[in-house]
């Protein structure tokens, strides 16, 4: 900067020729400085004067400021009327429209808050003199004397994007695919879904807090189905390309499992799984809630038996499973129980839990599959339906370990001393060795897996207490009315086309 300073004085001094004929002498550089000084000084000089303005009058404090049409005294960081505008502000209601939907809420519960600290600062600032407040009011402002500011109200982002996602849940749909209506033998339209955009509908709230507005368009996005009826044109669902059964109770105890089973069976009856398409059943089953109709029963959770909500929906995951390994679906997702199910074969079973543990399938043919799942007369049957049966699928099972279940005895004063009670039979643990063959047109490919299932502990309650004292004990132990869980060493199993079905095992 001092470079360009000092060659801009040099050009401004090469038109006096008095001085440019002395541009050699020994004083020139020392004139030059002189004359640049100079310059620095009566240009700063200029510059103080136009910011200081000494010969401006000193502006006077504003006469009343106006907020959100409340007068407020100047000098007051929190006057009383001020507060009052601003909770009222904060607890004005505001009305959210969606599809289906009319939301009211305030601003304060959707995060909106006035900062109170800023304003406070530009009150005390209006009623002192000539200062930068006061200035602009007198000489820039379209009412001098008379302060005309905004509440600052602002949304804070974290609090109303947690609103929102509460919001969300009463929106959001999941889409419905197109299914094939075995009943009918028609296909049921889809429906798309729809979805609360967060962000977009934070944005709209912005703009209507600065604007003042009650009412706000929440931004929803129509979510399109996976298959639609379009792409099921034409499908073929005659022939059963791989099928499995599993056995259900029919007894008045179990009435809330069966209700589960039988709810998924019919939330899966019908879904088509189009070509390379990938199936997850934990998508397409849902939540599994009291609000979508599921009831508790017992399930398995770290090898015990306990009460859960949606109970049996294993087996429908199960039973699915089996089917489709036996139909040449690819298996990309799967994970055995943590303990036997008496219901289906070692190594054909499939745990599910939402949203965390599910059972996904990919088909890997060049047509439609569809899930046609039935349950009646104590059967649970899943066939994979389509236009053939491509392949013979045969399952290979081999029990290469064995390990003994631990004992665990409990004292209980609820029962009589030298009674026993085995509340939960322990069942061994086992490593199984699987292998899956599917053979097509002569060729055959092989795929081995290991499934590990750990020993489940056996609970033996032992009684300590006189039985003159158990008179009136309320909810004594009850003893595990399951059989023992037996496996045998090996198995083969076996569909192919034509209705070919074989089983085996080696004890």
């Amino acid at each position: 900067m001092l470079l360009r300073l000092q060659r801009l004085v040099g050009k401004l001094l090469t038109p006096w020729t008095f001085l440019a004929r002395r541009a050699d002498a020994p004083g020139y550089p020392t004139l030059r400085d002189g004359l640049l000084a100079a310059v620095i000084f009566i240009f700063g000089a200029i510059a103080a004067a136009l910011m200081i303005e000494p010969w401006r009058e000193p502006a006077e404090p504003v006469d009343s400021v106006a907020i959100g049409g409340v007068t407020v005294p100047t000098g007051e960081a929190r006057p009383e009327a001020l507060l009052r505008e601003a909770r009222a502000r904060l607890q004005s209601e505001v009305v959210l429209e969606g599809p289906k939907l009319t939301h009211k809420t305030t601003w304060a519960q959707l995060g909106a808050q006035v900062d109170m600290k800023s304003l406070g600062r530009v009150l005390v600032d209006l009623a002192k003199r000539d200062s930068p407040a006061a200035r602009y009011n007198r000489e820039e402002a379209p009412t001098p004397g008379t302060a005309q500011l905004k509440l600052p109200v602002s949304l804070k982002s974290d609090a109303a994007v947690e609103a929102l996602v509460t919001i969300k849940h009463l929106i959001d749909t999941e889409p419905r695919s197109a299914r094939f209506n075995f009943a009918l033998d028609t296909i049921d339209e889809e429906e798309p879904g729809r979805s609360l955009d967060v962000y977009a509908t934070l944005h709209r709230l912005d703009s209507a807090l600065s604007e003042g507005s009650s009412e706000v368009e929440l931004a929803v996005a129509e979510v399109p189905p996976p298959v639609t009826a379009r792409d099921l044109a034409g499908i073929e669902v005659d022939e059963v390309a791989g099928f499995y059964e599993t056995p259900y109770s029919r007894m008045r105890k179990d009435r809330d499992r069966t209700h589960n089973v039988k709810l998924g069976a019919s939330i899966l009856d019908g879904q088509v799984i189009l070509p390379g398409q990938r199936f997850s059943f934990n998508e397409t089953l849902g939540e599994r809630s009291e609000a979508r109709g599921f009831r508790y029963a017992p399930v398995i959770a770290g090898g015990t038996i306990v009460e859960g909500m949606g109970g049996g929906t294993c087996q429908v995951a199960s039973t699915l499973y089996a089917a489709s390994f036996f139909a040449g679906l690819i298996i990309e997702e799967r994970q055995p129980h943590s303990r036997p199910s008496s219901y289906i074969k070692l190594g054909l079973d499939a745990t599910v839990s939402y949203p965390d543990l599910d059972l996904k399938m990919r088909n890997p043919l060049e047509y439609p599959v569809v899930i046609h799942f039935t349950v009646e007369d104590g059967k649970a049957r899943v066939e994979i339906r389509a236009k053939e049966r491509p392949f013979t699928v045969t399952l290979l099972r081999r029990v290469v370990d064995t390990r003994p279940f631990p004992v665990r005895l409990l004292d209980d004063s609820k029962l009589p001393r030298g009674t026993e009670i085995v509340t939960q039979l322990g069942v061994p643990g086992y490593t199984v060795q699987r292998y899956k063959l599917i053979e097509r047109d002569k060729v055959a490919y092989r795929f081995k897996s290991i499934d590990k299932y750990p020993p489940t502990v056996q609970f033996v309650h032992k009684g300590i207490s006189d039985r003159s004292a158990l008179k009136d004990v309320e909810d004594p132990p009850k003893p595990d009315t399951h059989k023992p869980y037996r496996a045998s060493p090996s198995l083969r199993m076996v569909q192919g086309p034509d209705g070919l079905w074989h089983e085996s095992t080696h004890n």
